[in-house]
């Protein structure tokens, strides 16, 4: 059965996925802490303002999608952990690179790559590429490429689990990209402020359990 999330439930789910990976000393998370988590100001595209009851709602949602489960026997506070994974069949690099996409909204390869690697997704710009097609190759396909508009000179990249979130945007196949786009040398500006922004909200990932 094919999985379609609102835009609430995407930012909802794929905080869940991020904190058990960056921060699973805090995992599974409180919706207290996942309330943080989903209205972080940094490595989030859209911003939102989700509330506590927001967020319980969604999760009750999600649980009845197989793809949340709640957990009360540890801790007198019930706490949540994801089955996204299992859900969709898919590997830890294909999933990271999705969930930054639910994230961080469109990007490019050189982004998305810069962007992904904390979550466990590849280092490699054209195992990006291959993650990418076979994410789109799927009988739901997960991903899609944005069509070029003008002045943009790199392909963009976005999400198509939550139609909701991904509207306003045209989506064709995945193509191949030039060779040189994916063997382009340093860190670009955009990946040097991707990982300024990853570094960030980790900090806040830590900082968040000890404030509230």
């Amino acid at each position: 059965m094919a999985l379609t999330l609102s835009a609430i439930e995407a930012r909802v789910i794929a905080s869940l996925v991020e904190k058990s990976i960056t921060t699973p000393q805090y995992y599974p998370l409180s919706v207290n802490a996942l309330v943080s988590a989903c209205n972080q100001k940094s490595a989030r595209d859209p911003l939102m303002s989700l509330s506590d009851g927001d967020v319980g709602s969604t999760l009750i949602r999600l649980e009845e999608l197989r793809v949340a489960k709640r957990e009360d026997q540890l801790s007198r506070v019930p706490k949540w952990r994801h089955r996204f994974h299992h859900e969709l069949l898919i590997k830890e690099p294909a999933m990271a690179v999705l969930v930054t996409l639910m994230l961080r909204g469109p990007q490019t390869l050189s982004e998305l790559r810069s962007n992904a690697m904390g979550l466990g997704g590849p280092s490699e710009a054209a195992a990006v590429q291959a993650v990418l097609a076979d994410l789109s190759d799927r009988a739901q396909p997960l991903v899609g490429a944005l069509s070029r508009q003008s002045g943009q000179s790199a392909q963009r990249y976005t999400q198509l689990i939550s139609p909701e979130a991904a509207s306003g945007y045209t989506t064709g196949p995945i193509e191949a990209e030039p060779t040189s786009a994916l063997s382009a040398g340093g860190p670009s500006l955009s990946e040097r402020m991707a990982a300024l922004e990853a570094r960030v909200a980790e900090l806040e990932a830590k900082l968040g359990p000890l404030l509230s």
